[in-house]
């Protein structure tokens, strides 16, 4: 079998060259820096509906982070990120390569180096800024994350990089290429811009936080732009007692306004026909007792949502920055380490409108310093197009070496 592989354009030289200048030997910097990162092996066995035969899938995951201080208040980061799958899911699949590459609107400096039948490599730079500290401000620059919000789950008021809940083998997340300032008006409170330039004005974000604390609560009021509708936000953490309690809230314009429009589904309306302005909110409570067991559960409303049909449009979806197409989902985890170096964990996913359901269970074992292994399963279930109901049945087994 021949295996294509190319490293061309600006995106392959500068993560070459960024490769060459980590290589260089000891004392050649006149500046501090540090490295760490891991390197990980994921195998999985996927049970799709409407496919006779499971998928069974390796990844080989590698990172590397650099850390250059340039000064005492200035830094310089760059991150990297080196996936190589062996898939038969792949194979058979082609358009699963389009989720593992990350699409950025404004700069690319990611980079297939093979791309061949069930093989498939991708080396991107997901962390790249300078970040300026001082007494009261932070300035930074370049490809960086931006994490607002206060639920563990579903961050409605995160305009630049929400998570994924099931996006377990991505601890780090994504990031965005933005400019961000940051005022510290006191130790628990500050003012925050952050900007996320693009070429297509209506794919370009914009947005105020200001966060402050009162009592034993943090609050976060959140005032911007986003794929130009207009959005309006508040968020708190604090406690009830001895549990945690995190609630988020956000109002935005209806998603006609938006200048993305993605691609039709034949026969079903597109997401963008409601002309209804939206309205989320999260509600999310956790508690850990004493002997270690821990409880979370967190509910999402959103009154645009659909009631049926959602599995239709969970690309609609992510093209839109929609965490869920749903009108209303539920979380609820439960944990508890079995012993120092051993946690088992469970959660469920499930949508109360059309029924469907998502059960991940999972047990972590550290089973050297820098060496961990994790098992997890994915089982969902409810009719063709509820919202989990083609998600299918998968196990995944990983194992992790930190550096």
């Amino acid at each position: 079998m021949s295996i294509k592989h190319k490293m061309c354009g600006k995106p392959g030289k500068v993560i070459l060259l960024l490769f060459l200048l980590w290589l260089k030997p000891d004392g050649v910097y006149a500046f501090d820096y540090s490295f760490s990162g891991y390197v990980k092996y994921l195998y999985s066995n996927t049970k799709l509906p409407y496919f006779p035969n499971r998928f069974n899938d390796h990844l080989l995951h590698s990172r590397l982070n650099g850390r250059f201080y340039l000064s005492t208040s200035l830094t310089f980061v760059a991150e990297t990120r080196w996936r190589t799958y062996y898939a038969e899911s792949i194979e058979t699949l082609p358009s699963i390569k389009n989720q593992i590459t990350q699409d950025y609107p404004l700069i690319d400096l990611g980079q297939k180096v093979i791309d061949s039948g069930a093989w498939f490599s991708y080396l991107e730079l997901d962390r790249l800024y300078l970040d300026y500290a001082a007494e009261k401000w932070q300035f930074t620059a370049g490809r960086q994350r931006i994490a607002w919000g206060t639920s563990l789950v579903w961050n409605v008021i995160d305009l630049f990089n929400p998570l994924s809940i099931l996006d377990f083998d991505y601890e780090e997340r994504p990031g965005s290429d933005a400019l961000r300032f940051q005022y510290f008006t006191g130790s628990l409170s500050r003012l925050e811009v952050a900007y996320q330039p693009a070429r297509s004005p209506q794919e370009q974000t914009f947005a105020l936080l200001c966060a402050t604390h009162y009592g034993e609560y943090d609050f976060y009021f959140l005032a911007g732009s986003q794929n130009k509708r207009k959005t309006l936000g508040m968020a708190w953490a604090g406690y009830v007692k001895d549990a945690g309690f995190r609630g988020e809230i956000r109002w935005s314009e209806a998603l006609y306004k938006s200048g993305k429009q993605p691609p039709p589904i034949p026969f079903f309306p597109s997401l963008t026909d409601n002309k209804k302005n939206m309205l989320q909110m999260v509600l999310s409570a956790d508690y850990a007792f004493s002997n270690s067991f821990y409880v979370h559960t967190e509910a999402l409303y959103n009154r645009s949502g659909l009631t049926q049909n959602a599995g239709l449009y969970q690309t609609q979806a992510q093209q839109l920055g929609l965490l869920t197409v749903s009108r209303w989902s539920l979380f609820q985890e439960f944990a508890y380490d079995l012993h120092p170096l051993v946690r088992l964990d469970v959660f469920a996913l499930f949508n109360p409108n059309d029924r469907s359901y998502l059960i991940a269970p999972s047990v972590s074992w550290s089973a050297l310093t820098n060496l961990d292994l994790y098992l997890i399963g994915f089982f969902s279930g409810g009719n063709a197009l509820s919202e989990f109901g083609s998600f299918g049945r998968a196990a995944f087994c990983r194992l992790k070496w930190s550096f």
